[in-house]
């Protein structure tokens, strides 16, 4: 399975190039056409199938990303079966311009993805991305001082 390993990593480095190319069609031909993918907004960011997920992302690479650069910094991969993957992608961006902070101010998250295996391809049927965030303990409801 070192083949598809390092396949399911050349996603996340595709991802990255795409990325920083600010290329939405680049970054959809790594998703299967009927793709779930869940950007950090969660439900509201739910996009069903690459066509609801490519026109987001050009819209959003023109605004909130147009300088960003993105850095995968780990990915870690778990087979499931020889044809479906798990894939913990740990990201890092710069120079992104989003309302809710400073701009340019740097980000961390991780991706969850599941990848399947088709016609030889592997891409993601499935995405969950979330984004860290600077929280102590006491900020965090129910979590013991």
């Amino acid at each position: 399975m070192t083949g598809d390993r390092e396949a399911i990593e050349a996603v996340a480095a595709n991802w990255q190039d795409g990325w920083n190319r600010h290329d939405a069609a680049a970054l959809a031909s790594l998703l299967a056409e009927d793709v779930d993918f869940v950007t950090v907004l969660g439900p509201q960011g739910w996009l069903k199938g690459r066509k609801e997920f490519q026109p987001y992302h050009a819209e959003i690479h023109k605004v909130f990303f147009k300088e960003s650069v993105w850095r995968v910094k780990e990915t870690n991969v778990r087979f499931v079966r020889p044809d479906v993957a798990i894939a913990h992608v740990l990201w890092e961006t710069k120079r992104d311009h989003l309302p809710d902070r400073p701009p340019g101010e740097p980000r961390n998250g991780l991706f969850i993805w599941v990848l399947e295996k088709r016609e030889g391809k592997w891409l993601v049927i499935a995405a969950q991305n979330t984004e860290s965030r600077d929280l102590s303990p006491d900020q965090l409801p129910g979590v013991p001082k």
